[in-house]
């Protein structure tokens, strides 16, 4: 099986189930005999449909005589590749492109097939600087939305927010190819020890230009081939996740709990930070997420941890705690640019069922903060529904809490002096939000 036959599959797949993106990549990695260069290649055409997919439909829809929406998923995925292979790989030939394509219509579906697919590629060769969304439609947030490939809903949320021209810098950004943050174990290896291994072995990165234990890597493929992920050297992790611990600012003797663990990124950049005398609770409601954050952390070198199965709801608590971080459950639509399959998993009445369950564990776990102790609320979604809008109904109806300006430092993050946020297109980094929650003695 080739990248093609490959990716292929894997969106069929999407397109007929509700799998993670991700996790249809990966099992078709463990089931298969790929070399590194495939797996990018794979990877790559599989993300890069998703990533477009309602451009890509838009323009086959002009092309297909008849009703393309009704047509066999099968023949969809093989011309949907065909498309962004010609639209975005242009080292590749469009006649090795057509061929290969028309002869997977073969294999796939049937000879008549084929010469379907065969007929709209030339023509799209012919005619593809005809397809202009900017041109076809009335109405900014419709064209953004078949340009860009994000659900029209999205669209005008962002431009409530934002307005029209920083939500097409925002939408731009999370169709660029994204790079991987990395987050450099300093417990195992030394920032400069670290590097000079990349650099050795012609690894090419970018230094965070926010923190130093961050490099910002594309081929993450060739850090598994180092072995430096299984070595305990690093973990993925971005930007704004590793934010969002910064917040914590822990002190000697502070009990903590990271009361939405797994898969355990931020519980074990805590624990990386080796304050003295701290104690680090992990709490996480399934068993099976639970042996990740435990794998994790052995793979980091943290042998001896805490961690608690519960319900952050209604959380197997007595003691009271210095810090909790409710890292909490979100729409994800920040992470976009890394996980382009989640804007096609969300409709708005998810964006409602998120902010109520976040509601509901900001009320419970305030119940175990000590007098003058820290709550820090984090999402990794812009939607100012599950952020702002969130922390203003907690504070309403819990007069013994107020907002904490974060320090000084993270100024460059802090919107309206009281919370703080990043956006792909600002920051370079994925789309969050956090706040910092202090409950009076």
């Amino acid at each position: 099986m080739n990248a093609r036959e490959a990716s292929y599959q894997i969106i069929l797949k999407f397109e007929e189930s509700n799998n993670r993106l991700e996790d249809l990549i990966n099992n078709v990695f463990f089931r298969g005999t790929f070399s590194p260069k495939e797996k990018k290649s794979i990877y790559n055409l599989s993300s890069g449909v998703i990533r477009h997919l309602s451009l890509i439909d838009w323009k086959i829809g002009l092309l297909f005589k008849g009703n393309y929406k009704k047509s066999l998923n099968k023949f969809k995925v093989i011309v949907r590749l065909a498309i962004y292979e010609i639209d975005f790989l242009d080292f590749i030939p469009t006649f090795a492109t057509v061929n290969e394509y028309v002869n997977l219509a073969k294999s796939k579906l049937d000879k008549r097939s084929s010469a379907v697919v065969n007929g709209i590629l030339r023509t799209y060769l012919r005619e593809r600087g005809k397809f202009n969304p900017e041109k076809k439609f009335k109405f900014k947030k419709t064209q953004l939305s078949v340009k860009y490939s994000i659900p029209e809903w999205m669209i005008e949320s962002w431009i409530e927010l934002l307005g029209e021209i920083e939500t097409e810098a925002l939408c731009q950004s999370f169709n660029n190819r994204p790079d991987f943050d990395v987050r450099i174990n300093t417990k195992k290896i030394k920032v400069q020890e670290f590097k000079e291994i990349l650099n050795n072995n012609q690894v090419t990165y970018n230094n965070s230009e926010f923190f130093p234990l961050i490099v910002k890597i594309i081929d993450v493929q060739k850090l598994i081939q180092l072995g430096l992920f299984d070595s305990g050297y690093c973990s993925v992790q971005d930007e704004s996740a590793y934010l969002s611990t910064e917040l914590l600012d822990q002190k000697k003797g502070d009990w903590i709990l990271d009361a939405c663990a797994a898969p355990g990124g931020k519980f074990t950049g805590i624990l990386e930070k080796d304050i003295e005398n701290v104690t680090l609770v992990g709490n996480e409601i399934n068993n099976k997420r639970l042996s990740i954050i435990k794998k994790n952390s052995t793979r980091l070198g943290f042998d001896k941890i805490l961690l608690l199965q519960s319900d952050a709801i209604k959380p197997a608590l007595k003691k009271k705690f210095d810090k909790i971080l409710i890292d909490a459950p979100c729409s994800g639509l920040g992470t976009i640019q890394k996980n382009p399959d989640i804007k096609w998993r969300r409709n708005q009445k998810e964006i409602e069922e998120f902010q109520n369950l976040q509601l509901r564990l900001l009320n419970s776990l305030s119940k175990f903060v000590k007098p003058n102790g820290f709550l820090i609320y984090s999402t990794c979604t812009i939607n100012r529904e599950e952020n702002e809008d969130v922390i203003e109904e907690f504070l309403i109806k819990n007069k013994s809490f107020s907002l904490v300006p974060p320090k000084n430092s993270l100024k460059k993050f802090t919107v309206n002096k009281n919370f703080l946020r990043t956006f792909p297109h600002i920051h370079k980094m994925d789309g969050s939000f956090a706040a910092i929650l202090k409950r009076e003695k």
